[in-house]
């Protein structure tokens, strides 16, 4: 597992995200998995984010695509279910992946996306854990408008 951090603009505030990414699941088989072949590698991928305007309408929700790959990227998507405001970011999330070389195939990837609960002016602003290339998991608080002449109990 790495960690790592993103730096995201909450209002008036910067606040960091901690992400956590989970690669290697290459060689496991997901139940939803329509041939036999191995998972691809994700190779690089970008960082996923809560979408503004769904996090300002405090929308979450599970999205499931299913991907072909031709061997390097994503090649197709097929957007089984999810709110429409949360599916756009996931779709373009997988279109950021790049596979090491294999076999085209197909698979479902699931994101999860979970609005946190609200605290006054808190310094962290959410997470991403990413279970590539089936599994992705992004939190984010409300955004939050803070004074910064404002002391904070934290």
């Amino acid at each position: 597992m790495i960690l790592l951090q993103r730096q995201w603009y909450n209002c008036v505030r910067m606040a960091s995200v901690p992400i956590l990414l989970v690669l290697g699941f290459g060689g496991t088989m997901s139940t939803a998995q329509q041939s036999k072949e191995p998972l691809p590698t994700v190779a690089t991928a970008g960082v996923p984010f809560y979408p503004p305007v769904a996090r300002v309408a405090r929308i979450e929700g599970v999205v499931h695509l299913r991907l072909s790959t031709d061997g390097k990227r994503v090649s197709a998507i097929s957007v089984e279910s999810g709110p429409p405001a949360l599916v756009q970011a996931a779709q373009e999330n997988v279109r950021t992946w790049q596979f090491k070389d294999h076999s085209p195939t197909t698979f479902e990837a699931t994101f999860r996306y979970k609005m946190l609960p609200e605290s006054e002016c808190a310094m962290d602003s959410g997470t991403v854990l990413l279970r590539l290339p089936t599994e992705v998991e992004v939190s984010a608080r409300g955004v939050q408008t803070c004074d910064p002449t404002v002391e904070s109990k934290h």
